[in-house]
């Protein structure tokens, strides 16, 4: 592990242009007869080199696995990392150090975290990591060949996404001189969501286009295209579903069992530019997520599948998860990361642009036919004028609004506050 090494921290007797010059004092001492300082120069120009060999050396074949924790979080709940740190060579490492910048937001915090020392918050700037807490955790001393297991328990704060790409180990020699760190491989990276919080909702409203209440099919239905198999016809039986061909060819009757399909989906469309205002709505961006979150939760306890469109943000694309393909927790990761666009702003800072949402709409119209219904989710319907998706491209009759301000109606479309999901407001 010796791909952008850094000797950081480092002494300056054991920098490059130290050990040219203290070698070549001791030549010229030797040279001009001064025999006591050239073996003093010599002593420091071995002991500084062994040093900083010593620390270059150390850091090869060393490897870190990183173990356990599940994919996702939500806020509040706890994780345990499973640290595999494999020694691969003779040299043994006299002190070992994982070093780990977190995430700007604090998404996601280990146990063992400390202030950053002032040498280090300029390299956690510029890798757009937070300058107010990192983590670490230290090994003290590693054998040949050794492996070590370190546990690291790491808390979920908040809606976000860290990567473990930032992490870094740092290793150096016994007498203190040198200190060198590399950071791990790339591929070798893993990710974590911390999902929205999850607040109590009622999922009625999406139930009430999807669920046939009346037969007890829980919105199971069948493809009158598929024909599974036949059986024996019964006096309960449906005359529809008789195999009338079987029957003209003088057969007993016999009905036929259709393959059963799935009821359609709900497909969330999450208009994220309209919270950034004026006066950006961040709280309320949140509360919005986390009453989507929770809905999409509910629902998929309830058999219904779920799609989501993200507009584009700071990811660069905009997102389009089907139900037919995505599952609940990916569409959950795809909430924990996003992030509105930033605001184009003058030199003092005011906005002077309000930025439409960017939806990736070709395939969103083209999911239609297997969706049961789009609900696109907006600030308020003061936001709506202008949003060509829902005033141009979704029938009203097969999408719906819900506004987290109000529920102020806007064109043909039916609109809901989208706080009256809360248990908390329901009946207020």
């Amino acid at each position: 592990m010796r791909k952008n090494a850094a000797f950081s921290r480092s002494s300056l007797l054991a920098s490059i242009p130290a050990l040219v010059l203290l070698l070549l004092c001791a030549v010229l001492a030797a040279f001009f007869g001064q025999k006591q300082l050239a073996l003093v120069l010599m002593f420091v120009f071995l002991l500084t080199g062994a040093s900083r060999l010593w620390a270059v050396l150390a850091v090869r074949h060393v490897s870190v696995t990183v173990t356990g924790a599940a994919r996702g979080m939500f806020p509040g709940e706890e994780t345990q990392l499973e640290l595999t740190v494999h020694n691969g060579k003779f040299l043994p490492l006299v002190w070992l150090e994982l070093f780990f910048p977190l995430a700007q937001n604090l998404c996601l915090t280990p146990e063992e975290s400390r202030k950053p020392d002032d040498w280090e918050v300029n390299g956690l700037e510029e890798a757009h990591a937070s300058t107010e807490r990192v983590g670490e955790k230290r090994c003290s001393f590693l054998l040949w060949y050794e492996t070590a297991h370190l546990h690291a328990r790491w808390h979920a704060n908040r809606r976000g996404v860290y990567s473990s790409a930032g992490w870094r180990l740092r290793t150096g020699d016994g007498f203190g001189l040198t200190q060198i760190e590399c950071p791990l491989p790339r591929e070798e990276a893993r990710s974590f969501a911390v999902y929205p919080r999850l607040v109590a909702v009622r999922p009625e409203l999406f139930l009430r286009n999807l669920w046939n209440a009346d037969t007890g099919t829980r919105g199971v239905m069948e493809d009158p295209t598929v024909i599974r198999s036949t059986r024996d016809y019964m006096s309960t039986d449906s005359l529809k579903h008789i195999n009338w061909r079987l029957a003209a060819r003088g057969l007993p009757l016999s009905v036929n069992v259709y393959e059963d399909i799935l009821p359609k989906s709900v497909h969330f469309i999450f208009d994220g530019e309209s919270f950034s205002g004026t006066v950006p709505h961040a709280q309320e961006l949140e509360d919005a997520l986390s009453i989507l979150a929770s809905e999409m939760i509910r629902l998929d306890e309830a058999q219904v599948r779920c799609g989501l469109s993200l507009c584009r943000g700071r990811g660069g694309e905009a997102v389009n998860l089907f139900a037919v393909s995505s599952t609940t927790e990916d569409l959950l990761c795809a909430l924990a990361a996003y992030e509105p666009a930033e605001p184009v702003r003058d030199t003092d800072g005011i906005k002077i642009v309000d930025q439409l949402p960017v939806f990736d709409a070709a395939p969103m119209i083209q999911a239609a036919r297997s969706v049961g219904r789009f609900y696109y989710i907006a600030y308020s319907a003061d936001c709506l004028p202008g949003r060509t998706l829902l005033t141009r491209q979704l029938d009203p009759t097969c999408a719906s609004v819900l506004t987290y301000r109000d529920g102020k109606p806007f064109g043909e479309y039916e609109t809901i506050c989208l706080c009256s999901l809360k248990e908390e407001n329901h009946g207020a």
